[in-house]
C-alpha cells in the first residue's frame, strides 16, 4: 500500500502546491479582462472602459482590487462588489477577492484621448448633425466616442440618436453619461428636463458653468474622441 498516495496530508500538500503555481501564473492583465466584462449599471459601460479600475495587487491567493467611486451610487457599489469578487474567483488558483471603493470625481478618472469641438456662424446650418455623423464615424472604426451637447439652449444631440426617453444617473460624486445604442456616450441638457421640449432660457455665465459641469463631471471614463456641439456662433 502506498501511504502517501493515500494520504490526505498528503493530498492537501499536492492541492496547495498546485494553488500555488496557479496563482503565480496569474496576472494583473487576465484579471482586467475580466473585469472589462462587467457592465456598469446606467451607463452599460464595463469598469475598465469606464476606468474605474484603481488598482490591482496578487498576494498568494489572493487578489485585491480598488475601483474609483466616481458617479457609482452606494447601491450600484454593492453590486459591483458582489459582481467582481464573483467574476474573480472563478480565475484558477484565486481563494479569496477583497474590493474597496477610494474617494474619487470623474475628473480623476476620465482619459480623453482628443477633444473635437463643432461650430458654426449661426444655427440652423446641420451642426449638431455633423457632430453626429463624425461621431458615428469614428465609433464604426472601432474608437471610443463620447459626444457633450453644449448647445444647452437649443439641444438636439439626443434627438438625432434617439434618446429622448433616456436619463442621466449617477451620485453626488458625478454622473454617468447615457449610452447610445451604436455606443457612443451622450450628455445633454435636454437629458435633464422633465420635457423634451422645455426651454432652456439662461444667461452667459450659467451656461459656460455648465458646460464645465459636463465636461468636468460627467464620468466619461477612456474616450479616444470627445466631440462637442458648440452653440451656434461661438
Amino acid at each position: 500500500m502506498n501511504f502517501w498516495k493515500s494520504s490526505p496530508r498528503h493530498n492537501l500538500e499536492e492541492y496547495e502546491v498546485k494553488c500555488h503555481k496557479e496563482v503565480s501564473m496569474l496576472t494583473e492583465e487576465q484579471i482586467r479582462e475580466r473585469l472589462d466584462e462587467i457592465l456598469v449599471p446606467g451607463v452599460a459601460r464595463s469598469l475598465v472602459k469606464l476606468n474605474s479600475v484603481r488598482e490591482i495587487t496578487i498576494s498568494d491567493a489572493q487578489v485585491n482590487i480598488s475601483l474609483a467611486s466616481a458617479a457609482l451610487s452606494s447601491e450600484t457599489q454593492g453590486w459591483l462588489k458582489t459582481k467582481v469578487q464573483d467574476v474573480v474567483k472563478r480565475l484558477p488558483g484565486v481563494r479569496d477577492v477583497k474590493v474597496d471603493f477610494i474617494e474619487a470625481r470623474p475628473r480623476d478618472a476620465n482619459e480623453i484621448g482628443n477633444v473635437i469641438a463643432v461650430m458654426s456662424g449661426k444655427g440652423g446650418v446641420g451642426k449638431s448633425l455633423v457632430a453626429a455623423l463624425l461621431g458615428i464615424a469614428l465609433a464604426r472604426d472601432g474608437k471610443e466616442v463620447g459626444i457633450l451637447d453644449a448647445d444647452i439652449t437649443g439641444p438636439s444631440i439626443p434627438k438625432i440618436f434617439g434618446l429622448n426617453r433616456a436619463r442621466p444617473c449617477g451620485s453626488d460624486t458625478g454622473i454617468l453619461p447615457v449610452l447610445s445604442r451604436i455606443g457612443i456616450e451622450i450628455i445633454s441638457i435636454n437629458l435633464m428636463l422633465a420635457h423634451e421640449d422645455d426651454a432652456v432660457i439662461w444667461r452667459g455665465p450659467l451656461i459656460g458653468k455648465t458646460i464645465q459641469q459636463f465636461y468636468e463631471d460627467v464620468l466619461w471614463g477612456k474616450l479616444d474622441y470627445l466631440m462637442v456641439d458648440l452653440p451656434p456662433g461661438t
